[in-house]
C-alpha cells in the first residue's frame, strides 16, 4: 500500500446482517480514510424497553447526533422490527422484538498499520494491538476495529474477546478461539493468576518508591465511558513503580489487581502524575489540579456537564449547518414531508445512494484529526500466568531520550 493515494476494495460481513459489500479505502500521511458506507444496528429488547416508544427508546438510549433523528427516521422507514418495516414512532416495545436500525455509517480514521501476530496455537490468537482502533466495533467504529481488521487481513473469524484494552491504548491483546479457552481464560483472572503489566508516560518526576492506589472507581459521564474516583465505585487496586525519569516526564511500570475502565489513567490522574497526552484526564477540565486528589473544585454533577461538553462530537465540526438542523426540525415537526430513501430490506445495502441528507456526517466539515488523537503512552507490555506468557517490545515513545513535549 502507497502513502498517499492507494484505493483498496475489500469485502466484508457485517457482524449484524452477515452480507458482503464492497468497502473502499484511502490512506494519506499514514492514516487510513474509509469511505461512508450504509450499514445495520441489530438489538433485541431490552426488559427496560418493554412498554415503552419506539421514539422514545432510541432517542434516550442511543447516541444521536440530533434530537430529531429518531423520529425521522422511523417514519421514513429505516427501522425493523422482527423483519418488517416499523414507521410508527409510537409502537409500543414487547418482548422478543428484535430491532434493526439502517444509517449511514461513516467511521473515524485510524492509523495505517498492520496488526502484529505474537502467537496463533490452537486455543489463543494473540497480537500487538497498534493504537487507535478499539478492539470490537462500536460508535464510529466498525470496520476499523481489531476483530474485523484481523478478519480481513488474516481471513480469521469467531474470535472470543477476553478482555478490552482502550481505542488509544496499544500492547499484548489475547482471544480465546474456543469456548473451553475462554471459560479457562476468566476463570483464572477471576481467581488472581494471570499477571497483568503496563507501561506508561506521564508527568513529572515519579517518586523512587512504589506507589499503591486503591481508590474506588465509578462513572462520571455513562454515555462516554467517561470514569472518575467516587466514594460509591467499584474497588480497585493499582501498583505503579518508576522506570526511568528525565526531570520533566516519567516511564512508569503499572500493575493492575482488578480491571476497572480507565482504571489505571484514572488513579495515575488521582495521584498527580497523568498521562502526558491523555485527552480525556489530563486536562484542566477536572478542576486546577486537573484532578489530583479528586480535588475537582466543584460538584460532581457540574464536573459531569464540564467534562462532557468538553468532549461533545460536534467539537470535531469546523462550522454547524444550521440548514441541516433547520429541515431536521421541519422533517420532525410535519413541516415539511422528509426525504425518502427507499429501503426495502436489510440485505441490499450497497444499492443505496453515497449521501444520505439525514446524515450529520454527511452534512457538516469535519476537522482534521490531530496526531495525538491516535496514540495514548499506555500500552500493555504482558500478560502472563504459570503457564504461559506473551509479551511485546517497548513501543518507541517508551525508550529513554525520546524526544517527546511535556
Amino acid at each position: 500500500m502507497t502513502s498517499d493515494s492507494t484505493t483498496n476494495s475489500r469485502k466484508r460481513k457485517h457482524q449484524e446482517e452477515e452480507k458482503s459489500i464492497e468497502m473502499n479505502y484511502v490512506v494519506k500521511d499514514g492514516i487510513r480514510y474509509l469511505s461512508p458506507y450504509w450499514s445495520t444496528y441489530k438489538c433485541c429488547a431490552k426488559g427496560r424497553w418493554l412498554n415503552r416508544k419506539l421514539v422514545d427508546v432510541f432517542s434516550k438510549e442511543f447516541i444521536s447526533t440530533n434530537p430529531h433523528y429518531a423520529k425521522i427516521a422511523i417514519i421514513t422507514g429505516r427501522m425493523f422490527i422482527n423483519g418488517k418495516k416499523m414507521t410508527d414512532p409510537n409502537y409500543i416495545i414487547k418482548n422478543a422484538n428484535t430491532i434493526v436500525h439502517v444509517a449511514h455509517r461513516h467511521e473515524h480514521e485510524i492509523l495505517d498499520q498492520k496488526i502484529e501476530v505474537i502467537d496463533d496455537n490452537e486455543n489463543f490468537y494473540v497480537v500487538n494491538k497498534p493504537p487507535s482502533l478499539p478492539v470490537h466495533a462500536c460508535g464510529k467504529y466498525k470496520i476499523h476495529s481489531v476483530l474485523e481488521q484481523i478478519r480481513l487481513q488474516n481471513g480469521i473469524n469467531g474470535l472470543r474477546v477476553l478482555y478490552r484494552l482502550d481505542r488509544t491504548v496499544s500492547g499484548v491483546l489475547i482471544f480465546a478461539k474456543n469456548y473451553e479457552a475462554d471459560v479457562e481464560f476468566k476463570e483464572i483472572m477471576k481467581n488472581g493468576g494471570i499477571h497483568k503489566e503496563y507501561i506508561a508516560l506521564v508527568e513529572g518526576i515519579f517518586p523512587d518508591n512504589e506507589i499503591v492506589c486503591e481508590e474506588p472507581l465509578g462513572n462520571l459521564v455513562i454515555n462516554m465511558g467517561i470514569q472518575c474516583v467516587r466514594k460509591d465505585g467499584k474497588n480497585a487496586r493499582s501498583i505503579f513503580n518508576k522506570i526511568w525519569s528525565d526531570g520533566k516526564k516519567s516511564l512508569v511500570k503499572c500493575k493492575i489487581e482488578s480491571g476497572r475502565t480507565h482504571q489505571i489513567r484514572v488513579h495515575l490522574q488521582y495521584i498527580g502524575y497523568p498521562i502526558i497526552n491523555d485527552k480525556l484526564y489530563n486536562t484542566k477540565a477536572w478542576g486546577e489540579n486537573k484532578g489530583k486528589n479528586a480535588d475537582y473544585g466543584k460538584d460532581i454533577e457540574t464536573l459531569a456537564k464540564h467534562i462532557g461538553d468538553s468532549h461533545k462530537s460536534s467539537l470535531w465540526h469546523e462550522n454547524p449547518n444550521l440548514e441541516y438542523e433547520e429541515n431536521m426540525r421541519k422533517w420532525a415537526n410535519g413541516e415539511v414531508e422528509p426525504p425518502v430513501i427507499e429501503i426495502n430490506d436489510t440485505e441490499t445495502l450497497d444499492q443505496l445512494p453515497n449521501f444520505d441528507p439525514l446524515c450529520l456526517s454527511c452534512n457538516v466539515v469535519k476537522k482534521p484529526i490531530p496526531s495525538d488523537h491516535f496514540q495514548l503512552y499506555l500500552h500493555c507490555l504482558k500478560y502472563e500466568t504459570d503457564k504461559w506468557k506473551y509479551e511485546t517490545k517497548l513501543p518507541a515513545w517508551a525508550e529513554r531520550g525520546t524526544n517527546i513535549e511535556v
